[in-house]
């Protein structure tokens, strides 16, 4: 007999089995993109749709796969312009009718320069929109076999949404991995490839997960191979120009003084509002600002804000009027927008008016609220958890007006939960493990919380960042810190505008800034001081307190001017009798009846899974490739046969013997009888022998026990002496 080949019907399915391995990995390019996309749309809208239309592109590419090319482009562009025609018809009137080609040009160079899709306007229709048109170019490329061109445009993609800065290292890495994957595969199955290039290919593959994983372009960056640790690394400050907001993790602010401020009256210094809550952190989008509110109506406050360290934020008492000293606008949203980075030295100031903080007064408030602030201010994501609503619900049970909403939850929050900034960060979303579970949290926690809370229950709210007034120094003078950087809430009243509520423990916070304080003076950090803020807190001479350092423990992070007065005046007992008491009320068990989440152990990430098992075919393909694999076969499973009915253990023994024949000389043929094939290769008496117990036992059922272990004894033997040759078809 010749020497055998490798027959066309195996050939067919090599070729296929490689193409649909391209295919496979065009799909997952394609799954990473949408995955960003998915997540964008269940921030803040209900992915039904979302799915429907890729689902719907998906087919469509199917059923015209046999349309020419620049047909398939035409009809693709098509369906993007007439997504983001849709897009434009959900957006607010006021950014439709700044529209115009240079604001079409600087969105695009922002999105291309890290501005996060989150951050848009309508952000669920715009990803609603520009989803069904690359998807359906490359599920049509990809049906085509063109799956080169096809894991290209799904590349292209992802790396758009690289670029905005919405693709994790992990989704961007799969990505990447796939793409080269749909190369290399359908390349191979182009060109019939045998299946050593397939193994050189996985391996390649495992080499580049291995790579990414040791070294990277981020420095503390995490790696994709293992999932993200409990805690985030550490702040300054809470504090930042960014249009985004992280909460989780355990935090180590900085206890040196950030600015110095002379007012008539300490408050609260407002520096960044975020309108939509992801479920892992806050994004401020277009939208804020445009919901414009009531001026207030309280008093008028002034201050010089002088900045001793640089800061990329302008902080200022709420609600800011006017600003003189530097070149800076008042954006409806009361912030202060638009101005330079101050350094150590620069001053500003700013004329504000305080909202006004009656309980009685704001309890009494129960008018509408505008369409555009409610369509701001009350979006939820699609992880809120119905038990954290359903809480909500009963605490606020008997509330009537919106600021009687937010004292309940503010005091609800207060008592029930623990402060640290030693936090873990949640696996989930970060509202339903802190309202539902036993850990503690900072103010991020508690105003997240909150916002959320009052959201599910159909009142406006809103998460803010800045400071708290910080140490007194004199009469007219505060040291801010950055350990006096907080978050709070802001509620919208009807007819009096945005309120200020502070759900956290503030005696608890204050310990624990003071604290922090001592240990950085006492190790010598520079810049702890300023004003003379090292000889104690500032008290009026008509009290029997002195100044001296004993009394910091009091202000060292809340002003006792301005934050008491108001949390009086907001605090559930003004309203006592209304409903009942929310600090009665304990939290729904979660699952097994464990407050907050479940315990036990929990699988990683899909995509960490992913990556594991790309790498763990790597390592398969690269013990096939270097003959490892056949060694351990050998060393183990060729040497071991288990007992049993003889004429499985005869039949146990033919295949170890057939393994080392096909090793020797050639594999057996489809339809090749063993007689023939122990023939033509020549095999020796021990094969032979083997074979003819085989064929007696499996032919005429007359096999023995002393049978049976003499087919185990020359399996051994072949096995034992052929362990070391090397594979002829490698």
């Amino acid at each position: 007999m010749s020497t055998a080949h490798v027959p066309d019907a195996a050939s067919d399915w090599s070729v296929s089995w490689r193409s649909l391995a391209a295919g496979g990995c065009v799909a997952v390019v394609v799954a990473a993109y949408l995955s960003v996309l998915y997540d964008v749309v269940t921030v803040v809208d209900d992915p039904t749709l979302f799915v429907g239309v890729v689902v719907g592109a998906v087919v469509l590419a199917g059923v015209l796969r046999a349309l020419p090319w620049t047909y398939a482009v035409g009809l693709a562009s098509a369906i993007l312009v007439g997504g983001l025609g849709l897009y434009l018809s959900a957006v607010p009137p006021a950014y439709f009718d700044a529209l115009s080609p240079l604001r079409v040009l600087q969105d695009t160079v922002a999105l291309l320069t890290g501005y996060s899709v989150l951050r848009m306007p309508a952000a669920g229709a715009w990803a609603t929109a520009v989803a069904p048109a690359p998807t359906f170019l490359a599920a049509y490329l990809a049906f085509r076999g063109q799956h080169t061109r096809a894991a290209g445009v799904a590349a292209a993609t992802l790396g758009f949404f690289v670029l905005t800065g919405d693709s994790t290292t992990t989704t961007t890495l799969v990505g990447v991995l796939a793409a080269a994957g749909a190369v290399g595969f359908g390349t191979l199955a182009a060109h019939a490839a045998s299946a050593r290039q397939t193994q050189v290919l996985t391996v390649a593959l495992a080499v580049m997960i291995v790579g990414s994983a040791t070294v990277t372009a981020v420095p503390g960056g995490q790696s994709p191979l293992v999932p993200a640790s409990s805690s985030n690394p550490s702040a300054g400050s809470l504090v930042s120009a960014d249009g985004y907001v992280d909460v989780g993790g355990s935090l180590d602010l900085d206890p040196r003084v950030q600015f110095v401020v002379e007012s008539e009256r300490a408050s609260y210094y407002q520096a960044g509002v975020y309108d939509r809550y992801t479920g892992d952190g806050w994004v401020r989008t277009a939208d804020v600002g445009s919901a414009t509110a009531p001026a207030p109506t309280g008093e008028r406050v002034r201050q010089r804000i002088t900045a001793e360290r640089t800061l990329d934020v302008l902080p200022s008492a709420p609600v800011p009027l006017s600003v003189s000293g530097i070149d800076a606008e008042v954006a409806d949203g009361g912030l202060l927008v638009d101005g330079p980075t101050l350094r150590a030295g620069d001053s500003y100031v700013v004329e504000s008016r305080r909202p006004v903080n009656d309980s009685v007064d704001l309890s009494r408030e129960t008018g509408a609220v505008p369409d555009r602030v409610a369509a701001t201010y009350l979006q939820l994501p699609d992880s809120t958890d119905d038990r954290v609503v359903d809480l909500a619900a009963s605490l606020t049970e008997g509330a009537e007006s919106n600021s009687e909403h937010a004292a309940a939850l503010e005091r609800w929050l207060e008592a029930n939960k623990q402060y640290s900034l030693d936090a873990p960060k949640p696996d989930d979303d970060l509202v339903t493990e802190f309202v539902l579970g036993d850990a503690p949290g900072y103010c991020t926690y508690f105003a997240s919380a909150m916002t959320v809370m009052l959201r599910s229950q159909g009142v406006p709210a809103r998460f803010v960042t800045g400071f708290t007034p910080g140490q007194q120094v004199a009469e007219d003078e505060w040291v801010v810190r950055g350990l006096d950087s907080h978050a709070w809430v802001e509620v919208y009243v009807p007819d009096r505008g945005w309120v200020r509520f502070d759900p956290t423990p503030s005696g608890e916070r204050t310990s624990v800034e003071q604290q922090r304080i001592t240990a950085a003076r006492a190790s010598g950090t520079e810049s702890v001081d300023a004003a003379g803020s090292q000889d104690g807190t500032w008290t009026p001479t008509n009290e029997t307190t002195t100044t001296t350092a004993t009394t910091e423990t009091t202000s060292a992070g809340v002003g006792q001017s301005d934050a008491p007065t108001e949390q009086a005046a907001y605090g559930v007992g003004n309203l006592e009798g209304r409903y009942s008491d929310p600090a009665n009320v304990t939290p729904p068990t979660g699952p097994g009846g464990a407050t907050g989440s479940s315990g036990g152990p929990t699988l990683p990430p899909a995509s960490t899974l992913l990556v594991w098992g790309v790498l763990v075919g790597g390592a398969v393909a690269g013990a096939r490739y270097s003959g490892l694999s056949g060694r351990v076969y050998r060393a183990v499973c060729l040497r071991w046969l288990p007992r049993g009915d003889p004429r499985e253990e005869v039949e146990e023994a033919f295949e170890r013997v057939e393994y080392v024949l096909e090793r020797q000389h050639r594999e057996r043929e489809s339809g090749e009888t063993v007689r023939d094939f122990v023939a033509d290769v020549h095999a020796d008496d021990r094969a032979r022998r083997v074979a003819a117990l085989r064929e007696r036992a499996r032919y005429a059922g007359r096999v023995d026990r002393a049978d049976a272990a003499e087919a185990r004894r020359l399996a051994r033997s072949l096995a034992a002496e052929n362990s070391r040759l090397p594979d002829p078809r490698r």
